[in-house]
């Protein structure tokens, strides 16, 4: 795909750069990525892919923006927080302004064995921004299943981790980690904190990796683990071997992506004290009219109707509703709490 004239001007310093050169930026304007999470891993791994000129990324994430996410995550501000703006619409708002010659499509949806296939199996690679090791390890089946690559990627305090897992050709992520961590296990952000530019150098590293693996130079992070410490400057890079059994990548098993999906699925957010509850079928409601029809009942309190959610106030309470049917109800790690308050405003 040749490049235009006006291109050729805006990737000048990058086609100048040999390892580059106009043939890789070529191949970069035909890639096709998806970023799953527009947190503070997926936004400057969007940022430097987008200027980049990767001709189309999916910008996937499930959650909007709040006041606590501006410390790290680059593409929201404090405007999007006010509006409780989708991270992913925030994203693709924000990258138009700096490329507007790319395809950029935001997507507000949960990934989760219903809608995961759909999300990743059209891209060339993925690049992982996820917050929970559940979503890895379900972008690792659906990857697998599918022969995408990914970049798995996380951060927590002063430290990250990534590597590049290559299906058929890599250990994928159950090689790399065996056995998935109960809920709640691991340190998150909200419970450990974390420094912003951690999660910033592992979006960086994916952005950088992914342009590589289109244009083809450098050496990579296949089959192999890289670990880095902030604060002590410390960065190393292991090996990572295949499992001859795992259950994955060898023998194709894939326990999360083919689940059966009850009438509605039912997860808690990990270290922020609320629980996302999505209908087994995307439904297409009206929240004008449930707005509406709430505003009658003096127990719920409006606080903001967007275009994409309505938030409501309920006794201690706060409760996000997409469009869509998916609802997110903080301040509680009750499953039976978030269903039953739930079921006062919708059912499924």
């Amino acid at each position: 795909m040749a490049l235009t004239k006006i291109e050729k001007e805006r990737y000048s310093r990058q086609i100048v750069f040999p390892k580059i050169g106009e043939k890789g930026q070529e191949r970069l304007k035909q890639g096709r990525v998806a970023i799953l999470g527009l947190g503070a891993i997926g936004s400057p791994a969007a940022v430097y892919l987008a200027s980049a000129g990767v001709g189309y990324i999916r910008l996937i994430d499930r959650d909007y923006a709040e006041l606590s996410n501006i410390q790290r995550q680059i593409l929201c501000n404090e405007e999007d927080a006010k509006e409780y703006k989708p991270k992913a619409i925030a994203a693709k708002e924000k990258l138009e302004k700096i490329n507007s010659d790319i395809i950029l499509e935001a997507v507000f949806e949960d990934f989760n064995p219903s809608t995961a296939e759909r999300l990743v199996k059209d891209v060339d690679i993925v690049l992982d921004g996820t917050d929970n090791m559940e979503a890895r390890f379900l972008l690792n089946e659906v990857c697998v299943k599918n022969n995408v690559p990914f970049i798995y990627g996380a951060a927590i305090g002063d430290y990250g981790v990534l590597s590049m897992i290559i299906p058929g050709k890599t250990p994928c992520l159950k090689c790399i980690v065996p056995e998935m961590p109960e809920p709640g296990s691991l340190p998150t952000c909200e419970v450990a904190g974390v420094l912003g530019p951690s999660p910033g150098m592992v979006g960086i590293i994916e952005a950088s990796e992914a342009i590589k693996y289109f244009v083809g130079f450098g050496d990579n992070l296949e089959s192999k683990l890289l670990c880095f410490d902030l604060s002590s400057l410390h960065f190393d890079t292991v090996n990572a071997e295949k499992n001859p059994n795992c259950p994955v990548c060898v023998r194709k098993e894939f326990p999360l992506l083919t689940r059966k999906i009850k009438q509605s699925t039912i997860s808690t957010l990990c270290g922020r004290n609320a629980i996302q509850i999505s209908p087994k079928v995307g439904l297409k409601l009206d929240l004008q009219e449930l707005a509406n029809d709430l505003r009658k009942n003096p127990e719920f309190q409006i606080k903001k109707l967007t275009e994409h959610l309505l938030i409501i106030d309920y006794d201690k309470y706060s409760i996000a509703i997409a469009s869509s049917g998916r609802a997110i109800i903080h301040n509680t790690d009750s499953e039976k709490r978030a269903k039953s308050i739930l079921n006062r405003i919708i059912s499924y």
